[in-house]
């Protein structure tokens, strides 16, 4: 009869002071002038009646499509597991390397990804060679760690905090005990947030969340992994920027962490098993013409006149955002839908149900009523980071997600997004549902 196996493992893939820091436009400066806390690579090794499963979480703000690929690929191998069943998240820290291409933020240097590919299959290793019998408890409570950031000011919709607003306040746990000895081996711990608590810090840091999956591992004695759930819409409640606040946040939601655990019960560990659902979403048209001529124009202006930093690297992200949109006019490039892959996972009675975006809480409170799962979850940045994944009241009503794609591309999503994802987590829900 099969069993449940697991076996977790960690390993540091913090960069080098110096090394430019993603996240954030408004630096002060770019690179980065110390380390507070390391980043990890987390891997949970998972096997049931058939080939192993790794589970990936890197505190990295995401990854293209290609790089998780690539990566993956190349761990797969060296590990021995099939790539289809080597799933990589990441937590979106916003303290972390510049491993995704955006304008006006100088790009890691590409010998990290090495780096990072040789501790991931080195985690992947240990955690294989960790693999042992174990039961599983589930618990689930609420947590006011996020709020929803898109606050209405002045008829407009800027980022502030919202309480009114949707997020999904699920906080999931995953405990794996020894058959055996009833010893814990390792947690999953899945909650949708952004990792934004600090602001531009200039230091390296896992954010909130690594901060209390540290302080978990000190109580509990093992690997504690952060899955990040819905966070496209949702930052940290209270945030300022401060040390302060970040180890305040990280304590609460350590708290939180603790009293899922203590209200975990008993379930089935399996079936065990890992899913792809492509998708295709639908991108706009490029803006029209002489919308583009006139950022173009604009952003030319603010750059030939005196002003601050912070003003010239907004136009010259425009300047070079209006650049290719004419150009990709020029050449005829403009596309009318972005294939993307969909990543699911399921351990018995739960379903994480992975997007390559920043995902909005409400695809995950609505996929929640409609899926046969006891308890389920969308996670953001699985398999790649392709921007914000908003709904469509979201476009109608505005705001920075909707239009942030100048900062990596020259179309956006196009509202219709939200039916071609709510069909995509059906469809990959109940592929698993039938695994």
């Amino acid at each position: 009869m099969a069993e449940l196996r697991i076996g977790m493992a960690a390993a540091d893939i913090t960069p080098a002071i110096g090394t430019p820091l993603g996240g954030y436009l408004g630096r002060p400066r770019f690179e980065a002038m110390g380390i507070h806390d390391s980043l990890y690579a987390k891997v949970a090794a998972l096997q049931g009646d058939g080939g192993p499963v790794l589970l990936y979480s890197l505190d990295l703000l995401g990854l293209t499509e290609e790089r998780t690929a690539r990566i993956a690929e190349q761990v797969a191998k060296a590990c021995g597991v099939a790539a289809e069943d080597t799933v990589v998240a990441c937590t979106h820290t916003h303290s972390g390397p510049s491993v995704v291409p955006l304008r006006g933020i100088p790009a890691v240097d590409e010998g990290y990804f090495d780096y990072l590919a040789t501790r991931m299959t080195e985690a992947g290793r240990a955690a294989l060679q960790e693999l042992r019998p174990a039961s599983l408890l589930v618990g689930s409570v609420q947590s006011a760690t996020g709020v929803n950031r898109r606050a209405a000011t002045d008829g407009a919709i800027s980022l502030g905090e919202n309480p009114e607003g949707p997020y999904d306040d699920q906080l999931l746990v995953l405990r794996f005990l020894e058959a055996e000895s009833e010893r814990t081996l390792g947690v999953i711990v899945s909650y949708g947030c952004h990792l934004t608590s600090l602001g531009a810090s200039p230091l390296i840091s896992a954010e909130w969340a690594g901060l209390a999956m540290a302080a978990l591992e000190r109580d509990l004695g093992c690997t504690c992994m952060f899955l990040n759930g819905p966070i496209g819409n949702v930052s940290p409640r209270g945030r300022d920027s401060t040390w302060a606040r970040t180890g305040q946040i990280a304590d609460a939601f350590r708290a939180d962490c603790r009293r899922a655990l203590s209200e975990a019960a008993p379930e089935a560990g399996l079936p065990l098993a890992t899913a792809q659902q492509p998708v295709e979403l639908p991108l706009a048209p490029l803006a029209p013409q002489a919308e583009v001529a006139a950022t173009l124009a604009e952003a030319e202006a603010t750059l030939a006149a005196r002003g601050e930093e912070l003003s010239k690297r907004s136009a010259r992200v425009q300047r070079d955002y209006a650049l290719a949109a004419e150009r990709c006019r020029r050449e005829a490039c403009q596309q009318e839908r972005q294939a993307v892959t969909l990543t699911g996972v399921r351990i018995g009675p739960v379903a994480f149900l992975g997007m390559p975006g920043e995902v909005f809480a409400e695809y995950s409170l609505r996929l929640r009523e409609e899926v046969p799962f006891r308890y389920s979850t969308v996670l953001s940045n699985v398999g790649a980071e392709v921007g914000y994944l908003p709904t469509r009241a979201a476009f109608e009503e505005g705001g920075y997600e909707p239009t942030s794609f100048v900062y990596f591309g020259v179309q956006g999503l196009d509202p219709t997004v939200e039916d071609v994802l709510f069909a995509g987590g059906r469809a990959l829900a109940n592929t698993l549902w039938n695994r």
